[in-house]
């Protein structure tokens, strides 16, 4: 284990090349990493495990020498394998905090648990500067599966192996990894045959239930967590931000959950009506009522704290109510209708135009709190408006709307987890392209008929060779239609 009272009587850093990759790690990327919401893990956690544990060291100094690359727009981050520039000095650090994990300090077998899962975030934020979004996803995966397989041995056997003794608190990772984990569902780490998994962003957002053999990590149910709000209670009125989002991340986990249990339904013929379709849509109405709740709960909280947020709080709050009313949509359209009608979709516009308005504001209002930010890129764990402009990107066809998503997401640069804007945007510009292609003018989202929607993609870029390959599926006489697109840039 990490130990809270230990005091390292040797020198920390090899040479002043070290020493300054974590004093920029600690001045610059610990805060932008953050987010909108402060965060203890980050602001104290972390640096205190990387003072204690050479394997967090090393690996915060390497994401520290990629991050000041990202911000400067430097791509050759993406080629890092090769020694050039500093791309040589941040996978040597990578290396060293492996060989660390490899080898643990005075003869342990194993390193702490809190080590390793410290150190998957770390590697997960390494890769995803680089590039490498498979890399990254398949330690996300691997630190939800520590958590999920210890979480099975305590109700099989009772107990907490002795918790308390971690210097990162274990509530503190299972929410982390919690969020994490809506990234992994989301983003298929699936590679195609013959691929170089380190250089393919691959199988590009697909909705959790729309990914076999991929489950949300499960929660510990009536367990209590430290953090206010992540449980199933619902109050009144929030006290504070960071309890309304995390009741809303509990609550969409478990949602998520059932989704997936529910995936099966993809396989029904439409307009089958089954008892499992049926108790789906109970589970529905039950998690509408829920979320519900926590909207009446939100607003009262907003009603009286907004007019005393500061700019990084009221940011926050946007980003908070973005993924409320993302959740509420799919609530409301439902997982079978989703897998079976692409014009459904239609019936949310007015959600759409909420989900870019207030995109749009939590953009300008960073840029207003931070005047440099126009000429940085964003780099943060969390996800908070790549996804949602994704999905408006995507799915909604009006055409002013989405034209406007994928400008944002080309005009505002930013890494959020394994999002990338600019990827992103790339790849919904195509399918926008594709689906509109040979109708003629396009007014309304009614102007793109059924046939020539998408309704599944999987995408692979090879970032090197600035190319990338779409499968995709139409609905086409009642049958589905795989078609490959390839396009550069």
């Amino acid at each position: 284990m990490l130990r809270k009272t230990s005091s390292p009587t040797f020198e920390l850093f090899d040479d002043d090349t070290e020493r300054r990759g974590f004093a920029f790690f600690k001045d610059r990327t610990l805060a932008e990493i953050s987010g909108y919401f402060p965060s203890d893990f980050w602001e104290r956690l972390v640096p205190l495990a990387a003072f204690h544990e050479p394997a967090l060291k090393h690996a915060s100094i390497a994401l520290a020498s990629l991050h000041e690359r990202f911000e400067k727009g430097d791509r050759s981050i993406l080629k890092s394998n090769k020694d050039i520039a500093e791309g040589g000095f941040a996978l040597q650090q990578y290396n060293k905090a492996i060989r660390c994990l490899i080898t643990p300090r005075g003869g342990n077998q194993k390193p702490a648990l809190d080590t390793s899962l410290v150190a998957c975030v770390l590697f997960a934020c390494f890769e995803t500067l680089r590039g490498h979004h498979g890399s990254a996803l398949s330690h996300i995966h691997s630190g939800t599966q520590i958590l999920t397989q210890m979480n099975d041995r305590e109700r099989e056997h009772g107990g907490d192996d002795n918790h308390q003794q971690m210097c990162v608190p274990l509530e503190t990772l299972v929410v982390l990894f919690t969020r994490l984990d809506h990234q992994k569902v989301q983003v298929s780490s699936h590679v195609g045959a013959g691929a170089r998994p380190e250089n393919i962003y691959t199988n590009f957002i697909r909705a959790c239930y729309q990914l076999l053999g991929t489950r949300p990590m499960l929660l510990a149910q009536g367990k209590p967590n430290a953090h206010p709000g992540f449980n199933p209670d619902i109050p009144v009125v929030f006290k504070s931000l960071e309890e309304a989002r995390n009741s809303l991340d509990y609550q969409w986990t478990l949602y998520l959950q059932k989704a997936v249990n529910f995936h099966y339904l993809s396989h029904l013929r439409e307009g089958t009506e089954s008892q499992e379709h049926r108790d789906a849509n109970v589970d529905r109405s039950h998690f509408r009522a829920i979320f519900e709740k926590w909207m009446t709960a939100y607003q009262g909280f907003l009603d009286r704290n907004v007019a005393s947020m500061n700019s990084k709080s009221l940011q926050g709050a946007m980003v908070v109510k973005i993924h409320a009313k993302f959740a509420a949509m799919h609530l409301e359209l439902g997982t079978f209708q989703m897998l079976h009608d692409p014009m459904c979709w239609d019936k949310s516009l007015s959600v759409f135009e909420d989900l870019v308005d207030l995109a749009a504001a939590v953009i300008d209002a960073q840029n207003a709190a931070d005047e440099k930010r126009l000429q940085k890129p964003v780099f943060q764990l969390d996800h908070s408006i790549i996804g949602p402009l994704f999905t408006v990107s995507h799915k909604c066809r009006d055409p002013y709307l989405r034209r406007k998503a994928i400008s944002m997401l080309y005009s505002a640069p930013r890494q959020e987890g394994v999002w990338d804007s600019i990827l992103t945007a790339r790849v919904c510009e195509r399918i926008m392209n594709l689906e509109e292609e040979g109708l003629g003018e396009v007014k309304t989202a009614a102007d793109v008929p059924e046939w020539r929607r998408i309704i599944d993609i999987q995408v692979a870029f090879d970032l090197e060779a600035r190319r990338g390959e779409i499968k995709f599926l139409r609905l086409h006489s009642d049958a589905r239609q795989s078609v490959i697109d390839v396009f550069e840039w």
